[in-house]
């Protein structure tokens, strides 16, 4: 799941393209159009400039390191992308070489784990206990 590990400009660069794109052709409303473009132009203001909040994403990092020592791997990088990368690709061996069990489990407490933290906070209440 893990939105930390988007390219935000990538994903501000998405909205932005998909508004023009997609929303702006399908709006018939002169000052929808209008309200439409200044938000747009909102968005392009905002290129360069935006950065996750530093806390979650290190709480982010700091899961994944932990399910990186479940599996045994020590040196994780730094970088999310990277740590991610790097542990999907311990865990694509670990099943290949059939170690399903504990890895199973350790990957689904920290998929709750992700979820829980990342969910949109509108349906967190959905989530079971």
């Amino acid at each position: 799941m893990t939105v930390y590990a988007l390219d935000l400009d990538k994903v501000q660069h998405t909205i932005r393209e998909t508004l023009v794109s997609k929303v702006l052709p399908a709006i018939e409303s002169d000052s929808a159009k209008g309200e439409l473009h200044a938000v747009i132009e909102m968005l392009d203001n905002l290129a360069g400039r935006l950065a996750w909040a530093a806390e979650p994403r290190e709480e982010t990092l700091a899961r994944t390191r932990d399910l990186a020592a479940r599996l045994g791997i020590d040196d994780v990088p730094a970088d999310l992308p990277a740590a991610r990368r790097e542990l999907g690709d311990a865990l694509a061996a670990a099943y290949a070489d059939g170690n399903g069990a504990e890895i199973a489990r350790a990957v689904a407490e920290f998929t709750a784990a992700d979820v829980r933290a990342e969910i949109s906070k509108g349906l967190l209440p959905g989530l079971p206990d």
